[in-house]
């Protein structure tokens, strides 16, 4: 492999590590949404602040300000990259502010099969992406499922776990 490749290989995983974590407006992107029932009373408020987290979530991958994507970071936050590496809150903020400097532009992000669930003070966030990313100006897509944890807090939802799996190249046609 040379060393064009595996530092491409290194970006594709690092970016695959952020979609992983992002996650486009659902009512905007005309993306299908679940709202799963809970037992809190305030269902559609808990539901609506979710994917006020996300949106942010959303302009901080697309503006890469890392700054933002810090409000709603818990200081417990830990990631599960699709390599199965480990990160705290400092070493995934540190990735979002790499993505410049690695010349890193987000192109589209289409979602899908979004799914909201409240239990109680906690809530998590599933979901599909494909997103078109430029590295380096090459061409890249990113096809990632994730899940995200998050917690209730005084100043709204604070994601405090996420997990992204690349999905697989399928044959050709796949949707």
């Amino acid at each position: 492999m040379t060393e064009r490749t595996t530092r491409r290989a290194a970006l594709a995983l690092f970016f695959a590590g952020i979609l992983a974590g992002c996650n486009k407006a659902p009512d905007s992107s005309g993306a299908q949404t679940t709202q799963t029932q809970t037992e809190t009373p305030n269902m559609d408020h808990d539901i609506e602040g979710l994917k006020h987290a996300e949106q942010t979530w959303v302009r901080s991958l697309t503006e890469s300000d890392a700054k933002l994507l810090a409000t709603i970071i818990d200081a417990q936050f830990s990631f599960i990259g699709p390599d199965g590496q480990v990160e705290n809150r400092e070493a995934y903020l540190a990735g979002y502010e790499a993505m410049e400097k690695m010349q890193v532009k987000v192109g589209s992000i289409d979602m899908d099969q979004v799914a909201y669930r409240v239990l109680g003070d906690v809530g998590i966030v599933t979901g599909h992406v494909l997103a078109k990313v430029e590295m380096q100006g090459q061409p890249l897509t990113e096809d990632v499922r994730f899940t995200r944890v998050y917690r209730r807090s005084e100043q709204g939802w604070k994601m405090v776990a996420g997990q992204g799996t690349r999905i697989a190249a399928g044959p050709p046609g796949r949707e």
